[in-house]
C-alpha cells in the first residue's frame, strides 16, 4: 500500500518541483496542503494528489487536519522559516504527536539547530525529525563530509551556492535573500569566533565540470545552517557559506546595501521583497539557465595540505529543484526503516553516492578534484625553502588561517615624499615600540596578509606565478619581488612596481627593500623591514619578533 505522505507549501517554488517529482512514485499516496482550496485544487487535479486547505499557525486546524489524513510523513518546504515567531516548533511539535516522520527545507540557521528540542519527543515516538532538509545543511553537509574523511586537521570548509539568473525564483526565496542583508552572525575564522554581515566579502567563484565551466559570478557571506552547525560537528577551524547573483549589478547593489541597512538602523530588506522580486523578473532575459555549486575543503592528513573541491552545474534552469533533493533521500530512508528515531539537523544524514545519483535525475553534473598544497614561499624558494630556520619556514607555511603576535619598533618618514609613499602604501605615520599582530589567510595560489602595528592595520597581498615569479600588492600598488636565502635569512628585494596592474611605476619612484626575516637569540621569527625610495628617503623602517598566536 502506498504510504500518505503531506506535503506543505506545494504552491510554492521548491515545494512545487517536489510536489511533481513525489506525484510520480507508486509507493506514496500524495496529499498537498496549504491555506486556499482554491488555489491547492488545480494543482493537485494536475498531478492526482489530494488537496487539504488548513493554516499551519492554527495548530488546532493542524491537529484535526492530522488526524483525519493520518500521514506516514510530513514535509514542510513553505517557509521563510525565520518568520515563525515565538512557537517555531508548534507545528513539527503537532507532526510527531500525530505519529507523523517530519522533514522541513528550513535554511534559517538558529531554526535548523533548535530542532534539537524536539527530539525526546521524536524518540518517545519512534520517529525522526530532520529540519533543513535542503541544500544547505543536508547536501552541502554530505559533501563536505565525503570531502574531509582523512583529514586530521580540517582548516576549512566553504560552500558556494550560485544560480542562474533565468532560473525562476520565488517570494519566500526573495524574503530570505533581504532578510540577511547586512545583518550580524556569528562565525567561526581561524579557530575564533567573529561577526559576520550578510551578503559582505564578496569573492568569484567559477564551478567546473570537465570542459564545463562557469563564468566567473560573484558570492558573498551569507548566514545559513552550515556557519552555524558545521564548526562543532566537522571540528573545522574555519566555515564560510557564500551565495550569490548572476548579474554583477544585483549582487554590487545587495554588497553596497550591506552597509545601508546597519547605517540607518533598518531591521531588514525582506519588506522590499515582493516589488524587487517582480524587478528581477523583468531581467530574467539575461545571464543564464546554468546554476552551480561549489564545496571547498582544506586539511592536512599525515603533515600534508590538501585541498579538496567538489562542483556541481546544473544546466537548462533545473536549480531550483537541487533544493528538494536531499528531502526525496531522506524519504526514501524512512520508507525503507533505514533511520534512527531522533530529532536534528539533517547534517551527513547521507553519502555524496547517494547525493549525486538523486542529482543526476535533474541533469546535474559533478566533479571532485583534490590537489596537494604548496605554501607559495615553498613554490618560489624550491629546494631554498627546506635552507630557512624552522620558524621562518613555519610563519610561511600558513594553514587557511594564522595569526601571530609580538612587538615591533617603528621608524617612520621624515621628507614629503616619503610621507607620501607611506600614505599611497598605507604604512604607519607614527613611530616607536608597539604591540604587533599579524594575520595570514592563505589559500594557495596567495597569501593576505593584515598587519597591526599599535593599532595602524595595513594589508597587502602576495602571489606567487610561475611566469611573473612573486608579487606583493599593497592597495593599487604592485611590485616584484626577487626571493633569495642567504645564510639562513630570507630576503625580499624589489625588482619592479606597478600601479592599478597595468602602469609601470617609474625607477626613481620604485621603492628600494632592504627587507630580511630570521630567527632571534630565543628562537623566535624575527622580521626587519626597511623600505626607502631611490633617493635615500626613507618610507619605513619596521622591525622585531613573532610569535604563534
Amino acid at each position: 500500500m502506498p504510504e500518505p505522505v503531506l506535503l506543505l507549501g506545494a504552491t510554492g517554488l521548491f515545494g512545487g518541483h517536489l510536489a511533481r517529482q513525489l506525484s510520480t512514485r507508486d509507493d506514496i499516496a500524495l496529499t498537498v496542503a496549504g491555506r486556499s482550496l482554491s488555489t491547492l485544487s488545480p494543482l493537485a487535479t494536475e498531478l492526482g494528489a489530494s488537496p487539504l486547505a488548513f493554516d499551519r499557525t492554527d495548530l488546532k486546524a493542524v491537529t484535526a487536519a492530522l488526524a483525519q489524513l493520518e500521514p506516514f510523513a510530513v514535509i514542510d518546504c513553505s517557509g521563510p522559516f525565520q518568520n515563525y515567531g515565538t512557537a517555531p516548533y508548534g507545528f513539527a511539535k503537532a507532526v510527531l504527536n500525530a505519529g507523523a516522520h517530519y522533514l522541513d527545507f528550513a535554511d534559517g540557521a538558529e531554526f535548523v539547530a533548535g530542532i534539537t528540542a524536539l527530539d525526546a519527543l521524536a524518540k518517545e515516538k519512534d520517529l525522526c525529525a530532520w529540519s533543513g532538509a535542503s541544500t544547505t545543511p543536508a547536501l552541502s553537509s554530505a559533501i563536505a563530509a565525503d570531502l574531509s574523511a582523512g583529514f586530521d586537521e580540517i582548516d576549512l570548509i566553504e560552500t558556494s551556492i550560485v544560480p542562474g539568473n533565468k532560473t525562476p525564483r520565488g517570494l519566500s526565496v526573495m524574503q530570505a535573500i533581504l532578510g540577511q542583508v547586512g545583518r550580524p552572525f556569528p562565525r567561526r575564522r581561524g579557530g575564533r569566533a567573529e561577526t559576520a554581515y550578510g551578503w559582505a566579502d564578496s569573492t568569484r567563484v567559477a564551478p567546473q565540470v570537465g570542459d564545463t565551466k562557469l563564468k566567473p559570478r560573484l558570492a558573498a557571506l551569507v548566514n545559513t545552517p552550515d556557519a552555524a552547525l558545521f564548526p562543532q560537528y566537522f571540528n573545522a577551524g574555519t566555515v564560510t557559506a557564500r551565495a550569490g547573483l548572476e548579474l554583477p549589478l544585483f549582487h554590487r547593489a545587495l554588497s553596497v546595501a550591506r552597509y545601508i541597512v546597519p547605517g540607518l538602523g533598518v531591521t531588514a530588506l525582506d519588506r522590499l521583497s515582493k516589488p524587487l522580486l517582480a524587478l528581477s523578473n523583468q531581467f530574467l532575459r539575461f545571464g543564464s539557465d546554468a546554476g552551480g555549486m561549489r564545496v571547498r575543503v582544506q586539511g592536512s592528513a599525515d603533515g600534508i595540505c590538501q585541498e579538496r573541491v567538489w562542483d556541481m552545474i546544473i544546466p537548462d534552469g533545473h536549480g531550483p529543484k537541487t533544493p528538494v533533493q536531499p528531502a526525496a533521500i531522506l524519504l526514501d530512508q524512512l520508507l525503507s526503516g533505514r533511520v534512527v528515531a531522533g530529532a536534528r539537523p539533517a547534517l551527513a544524514a547521507f553519502t555524496r553516492a547517494e547525493a549525486e545519483a538523486q542529482l543526476a535525475t535533474i541533469h546535474a553534473r559533478f566533479e571532485r578534484r583534490d590537489r596537494r598544497l604548496t605554501p607559495i614561499f615553498a613554490q618560489a624558494l624550491g629546494p631554498n625553502f627546506d635552507e630557512l630556520p624552522q620558524p621562518v619556514k613555519a610563519l610561511h607555511s600558513p594553514a587557511h588561517v594564522m595569526r601571530f603576535k609580538g612587538v615591533a619598533n617603528i621608524e617612520t618618514a621624515t621628507t614629503l615624499l616619503g610621507k607620501v609613499a607611506t600614505i599611497c602604501g598605507g604604512f604607519p605615520l607614527k613611530g616607536g615600540q608597539v604591540a604587533a599582530k599579524v594575520e595570514i589567510v592563505a589559500d594557495g595560489q596567495s597569501e593576505k596578509w593584515t598587519r597591526d602595528m599599535g593599532g595602524k592595520t595595513f594589508r597587502s597581498v602576495l602571489r606567487y606565478d610561475p611566469l611573473k615569479g612573486m608579487t606583493e600588492t599593497f592597495g593599487p600598488l604592485t611590485f616584484g619581488l626577487d626571493l633569495t636565502v642567504s645564510n639562513g635569512e630570507l630576503h625580499f628585494p624589489v625588482t619592479n612596481g606597478r600601479a592599478f596592474g597595468i602602469i609601470p611605476i617609474p625607477r626613481f619612484l620604485t621603492p628600494i627593500s632592504e627587507t630580511r626575516e630570521s630567527v632571534d637569540g630565543e628562537g623566535r621569527f624575527r622580521f626587519d623591514v626597511r623600505l626607502r625610495l631611490p633617493n635615500g628617503a626613507l618610507i619605513v623602517h619596521y622591525k622585531g619578533h613573532l610569535e604563534p598566536q
